[in-house]
């Protein structure tokens, strides 16, 4: 389990001794003191370490496997073979689906992970942590079960304000604590690890165990990044031909799925991939039910191991789907989601009606908008009726603007009126787009939960421009369709 990120309030009791210590520590002691917990700890931060756990959730049992190295983590969930997981690259944190697509969570360091990595690993008591920007101060000891425990306030560049607790009977890190975020870490069951380091076997979170470990180990090699589906290239950028789902704007490409030909669907509002039971049972392949959390069931039937995936000239390696009972009636028999984008640079030209896969290796394309992601769908800031907007980014709606009924409501007068037919809660507004406007685009709302920031744009929308989708630049490059009279240059502010 990843270490908590949210606030939480009531932790297992670490109460301030009545006297009080020097202000400022002395440097001698503060030293030793590091000098200690580093030579205790055997300095885990300098090797790869690999732990396996078992978790129950939901009536279910998961496998769990951590990694860290130095302050990088990374965790896997798995359930009869299907994982899902979180990695922390030393400065962001990310969510990983089942095909190990790594989307970050926000553009932001993750501070509170940073510190807690730095004192779980004991990479604070490292010789250079000051030298990088890091600092160290002494506080009053605590007491807990009548024992005093050291304690040293820790915050690496960039990173949160945390205070490591120290054993020092033992040297070793026993915990981390932090009374304005309410939270406590507490570090037992500690254990000697190929006579290199010492570990604990048992973390609880506010006086709750949050992980238990079965087996603990170094490995040589180095800890990888989710690696997602690389995809290779034959030749140049791979072009294919753009179609659309019958009665809208939803764009539809033509695809293999190892000998079985389809079409595919390209939905940037989609975590995953997907495909119709129809393919999977020409493909031979039996869905494997995993529940809820994939879908409902009318929706979803489970989930496949498929061969690769042809998209004209580019290759997906073989890759998990999950499988739906309704998309072939609706015009395709594969959805290609956040898996497809994130190491392809994806163009889509409306105007010449086909879509670009290229490497994402290549150069950036120039202007656009920054994206950030949430539930692996890419996010922009969109101005629209004198708002601001956060707004998923989803080449599989049909719509030019989306947003929730409350916030439509609030700001309804800042809409035009929809007109005859529109119903009242629709309208149309000017829409600001990174360095273009566009003039009197359709909104609607939705008085169902958004399930992306505050709403979306589509393809009514996106029609507009020549797109790029570069997730591996966090850009969403824009070019308008020549001769477009609905796009005006915006003013710069």
């Amino acid at each position: 389990m990843r270490f908590a990120a949210a606030v939480l309030t009531g932790f297992f009791s670490l109460v301030a001794l009545a006297w009080t210590s020097p202000a400022a520590a002395d440097e001698a002691s503060l030293q030793a003191l590091l000098d200690r917990a580093r030579a205790a700890g055997g300095a885990p931060y300098r090797y790869h370490i690999v732990s396996t756990s078992r978790e129950t959730a939901g009536g279910r049992t998961y496998d769990v496997t951590t990694e860290t190295e130095g302050l990088k983590y990374r965790a896997r969930h798995c359930f009869q073979g299907t994982c899902t997981g979180f990695y922390f690259d030393g400065e962001r944190s990310y969510d990983a689906n089942f095909n190990e697509t790594a989307l970050p969570l926000s553009t932001q360091v993750d501070a509170l992970q940073l510190t807690l990595r730095a004192i779980a690993s004991y990479a604070f008591t490292a010789p250079d942590f000051r030298q990088n920007g890091g600092t160290l101060v002494e506080r009053d000891p605590v007491l807990r079960g009548g024992h005093k425990f050291l304690r040293l306030s820790v915050a690496p560049r960039l990173g949160a304000l945390l205070e490591a607790v120290i054993d020092p009977a033992t040297g070793l890190v026993a915990g981390v604590i932090s009374d304005e975020r309410g939270l406590a870490f507490e570090f037992s069951d500690q254990r000697r690890v190929d006579d290199r380091v010492t570990l604990p076997f048992t973390i609880s979170l506010n006086g709750a165990v949050i992980q238990r470990f079965d087996k603990r180990s170094i490995v040589d090699q180095r800890l990888a990044a989710p690696p997602g589906l690389v995809p290779q290239f034959a030749g140049g950028p791979a072009a294919v031909a753009l179609q659309h789902a019958a009665g809208g704007l939803a764009p539809i490409v033509p695809c293999s799925v190892g000998a079985e030909h389809a079409q595919c669907l390209l939905d940037s509002g989609n975590s995953g991939l997907a495909m119709s039971v129809e393919l999977a049972a020409r493909l031979g392949l039996t869905p494997q039910s995993l529940g809820p959390e994939f879908g409902t069931s009318r929706e979803v039937s489970g989930i496949v191991k498929a061969p690769a995936l042809q998209l004209g000239g580019a290759t997906f390696p073989a890759a998990q789907y999950v499988v739906l009972r309704d998309a072939h009636r609706n015009g395709y028999d594969v959805v290609l989601g956040a898996d497809v984008f994130a190491h392809a640079r994806v163009t889509v030209d409306y105007g010449k009606h086909t879509v670009t896969f290229a490497s994402s290796a290549g150069p950036a394309p120039a202007g656009g908008v920054a994206l950030t992601f949430e539930n692996y769908v890419p996010v922009a800031s969109v101005r629209a009726a004198g708002q601001t907007l956060a707004l998923g980014v989803d080449t599989g709606s049909d719509a030019a603007l989306e947003v929730g009924y409350e916030l439509f409501a609030q700001h309804r007068a800042d809409f035009k009126p929809g007109g005859i037919g529109a119903g009242p809660d629709a309208g149309f507004a000017n829409v600001r787009l990174g360095a273009y406007e566009l003039m009197g685009q359709f909104v609607a709302s939705s008085r169902a939960p958004e399930p992306v920031a505050q709403g979306r744009i589509g393809e009514s929308l996106l029609d507009h421009f020549v797109a790029t989708f570069d997730y591996a630049d966090g850009r969403l490059g824009l070019a308008p369709r020549p001769g477009d009279v609905a796009v005006k240059t915006a003013p710069t502010r």
